[in-house]
């Protein structure tokens, strides 16, 4: 199998990952991600054809610690330094030589003791990308999250370095404390320097640029991308530590002084969005990777007939409970030594089941010289089990010790729903005076759905799943009401494709985490394969013949389905006042009567539920302009703090921009 029909397989199964995912939230990303892996890996993977360590380490874990860094507060790491050192140097080195120790006597073959290290060292470091999907489903206490983050990132380069120490070890046969010292040294100074130094020559490279007027957008972000990459490689060729080149680099790149001008915001948003996107794929890359290099490093020893497998699962077990034993007692000593208060058991309980391991263990391991295939293979297997099950006993310890991370409560919500009601207010006294009302119907439709919306997160959380399932039973309407007219005769198919459509993109704004899973599907099965039969019907009848073409002058059996689904929910929603949140309710109410009214006002059912859009920019301009005015009313007022008037601006600037944008495309 070619690497190019893996790099295939990595990418649709980032797509699938993430599907699966939106389908299933209950379910961890990463671990999705991780079953997927293993399953290409079982089906197609090729003991022949593996990921190269190195280039995985460059072009993959370089730039995801670069962002981080990017991200991560400087003042944290002032605050803890000595506890980051202490973790990041004296932990691993503990740890490197306890499990590498423990494994040498516990494998069921003579490994030399420098092998062995190697085995402690690649097993060492915990893993960031790791721990940081996690923090994002849970909510840790902010002092540790800032100390695993940055652990995280760092101690990757200390256990590069520990295992660079045995392979020399190993290949010459000779240690010297005093060398590896100055080594230590010399790899951390290096990497520093190197990241500092290509930090300053971004800076300069972006400044030359802006003095020649040369510089453009999408010139300053390939700099800025190419930044994590040529540091790691060039702080790497010089024998320092790329990974510490790469932190460094994100650190002080993101406290460069920033100049208020409409080139750099530009730059900002259009960077911030590239490296969204370069993380979420890249952060996907990790686990899948994980999965499929896994199945393929512990295959060799699992065949291996002279072996006990069950001797090799219990190593793998008793080796991953040592880790977590190893990292524990280290903890608990820092906590003796600082005799902080901070460090409760459930606290030292975190930080230590904090200390999974992931894809840089695996990629260590692969930089491991061919040794005899029997102890190579045993090697590959140990750390690969082992890596596997720290990462789930992390996946399932971790929950249970942390909350879950809820929506953050809206500020001042009742105040932002009186803004968008306002600006309503106003542009239907607006409609009166029209020559084109239309346009300012499109209008009014969106800030009805932007309170119906807003409302929706101001409703508590306890609440909300009995609104998901509100939701479903409005949907139910909907579909019931469709399939109804269409079995009499009273649809035609291309109107029935219309309002599928339009259920499709109902069922999509559905949240997935509020309903249960396989109701949600069943929901989705039904309706989808009732398209698909009627889709069948269609195509037998109409064989031989010439399709019919859309009619392009509207579809008026739409707008009687939809006034009689009108009639349908208002009722229910009257039916059902006592059990559901009255102001959401309202809200539902209004914005479908107002729907109603724009259909008996002619407005066509396929613009209306295709999301009408305004055809006039001057009037979705008014709407911005209002609700800027009527925020700064707000805000002399007091009626809203300067905060929440400062998130209301930047809302409208954002749709605002995204609207002008919209309109240039025409």
């Amino acid at each position: 199998m070619s690497h190019t029909f893996i790099l295939i397989l990595l990418l649709i199964l980032l797509i699938v990952s993430n599907t699966l995912y939106r389908l299933n939230p209950k379910l961890p990303l990463p671990f999705v991600q991780l079953l997927l892996g293993v399953l290409v890996g079982a089906l197609f993977g090729d003991e022949t054809v593996g990921i190269d360590a190195g280039l995985f380490l460059a072009l993959v874990i370089a730039p995801l610690n670069f962002r981080e860094g990017q991200e991560s507060d400087i003042e944290s790491l002032k605050r803890h330094k000595s506890t980051i050192a202490y973790l990041i140097f004296p932990l691993v080195f503990l740890t490197t030589l306890a499990i590498g120790g423990l494994a040498g006597y516990l494998l069921p073959v003579e490994i030399p003791l420098p092998l062995s290290f190697a085995l402690g060292a690649a097993l060492a470091p915990t893993d960031a990308v790791a721990f940081l999907a996690l923090s994002k489903r849970f909510k840790f206490p902010k002092k540790l999250e800032e100390i695993l983050t940055l652990e995280g990132l760092l101690n990757d380069a200390s256990g590069l370095v520990a295992f660079q120490f045995a392979i020399l070890a190993l290949t010459t046969g000779i240690f010297s404390l005093l060398q590896a010292s100055g080594q230590l040294v010399w790899v951390l100074l290096a990497g520093a320097l190197v990241g500092l130094l290509f930090v300053f020559l971004h800076r300069a490279a972006v400044s030359i640029l802006e003095k020649l007027d040369a510089a453009d957008v999408a010139g300053v972000l390939l700099l800025e991308i190419s930044l994590p990459l040529l540091a790691y490689l060039v702080a790497s060729y010089l024998g320092g530590s790329g990974i510490i080149a790469v932190v460094i680099a994100g650190l002080f790149q993101s406290k460069q002084l920033k100049k208020m001008s409409l080139f750099d915001a530009r730059v900002n948003r259009v960077t911030f969005i590239i490296w969204e996107t370069l993380s979420f794929i890249l952060n996907g890359f990790v686990f899948i990777v994980f999965g499929y290099e896994f199945t393929r490093i512990v295959q060799p020893a699992l065949k291996n007939p002279f072996i006990s497998n069950a001797w090799l699962m219990t190593t793998v077990l008793v080796l991953t409970a040592s880790l977590f034993l190893v990292r524990f007692v280290g903890i608990f000593l820092l906590k003796l030594v600082k005799k902080s208060g901070d460090y409760q058991l459930k606290n030292l309980l975190i930080l230590t089941f904090s200390g999974m391991k992931g894809s840089v263990s695996i990629a260590t391991i692969l930089l491991l010289p061919e040794v005899d295939q029997t102890t190579y293979s045993l090697i590959l297997f140990t750390v690969g089990m082992v890596t596997l099950f720290s990462f789930l006993t992390g996946l399932l310890v971790l929950p249970l010790l942390a909350e879950p991370r809820t929506e953050a409560t809206i500020p001042e919500g009742p105040a932002r729903l009186a803004i968008l009601k306002e600006v309503i207010d106003v542009l239907e006294m607006d409609v009166e005076h029209a020559n084109n009302p239309s346009t300012i119907y499109a209008v009014i439709g969106q800030y009805y759905k932007r309170m119906e919306n807003l409302q929706r997160q101001l409703i508590p959380v306890e609440q909300r799943r009995e609104v998901a399932k509100l939701r479903l039973k409005i949907l139910e309407i909907e579909r019931a009401g469709l399939e109804k007219r269409f079995e009499e005769g009273l649809l035609d198919m291309s109107s029935y494709r219309i309002y599928q459509s339009y259920l499709s993109e109902m069922e999509q704004d559905i949240n997935r985490d509020l309903v249960a899973t396989w109701t949600y599907l069943f929901m989705i099965g039904r309706r989808v394969l009732a398209k698909w039969y009627h889709e069948w019907v269609e195509l037998v009848k109409n064989k031989g013949r010439r399709m019919k073409a859309d009619n392009q002058h509207g579809h008026p059996d739409l707008s009687d389905l939809f006034i009689a689904n009108t009639v349908d929910i208002i009722a229910f929603l009257n039916s059902c006042q006592s059990n559901y949140p009255k102001d959401y309710l309202t809200i539902l109410k209004r914005y479908r009567v107002y729907q109603s009214q724009l259909v008996l006002a002619g407005v066509r059912v396929e613009d209306l539920i295709g999301r009408l859009k305004p055809d006039n920019l001057e009037d979705l301009l008014r709407g911005f302009y209002l609700e800027r005015k009527i925020v700064a009313e707000y805000e002399a007022d007091q009626l809203i703090s300067n905060q929440v008037a400062k998130d209301l601006r930047r809302n409208i600037n954002q749709l605002e921009s995204y609207s002008l944008r919209e309109f240039d495309s025409f």
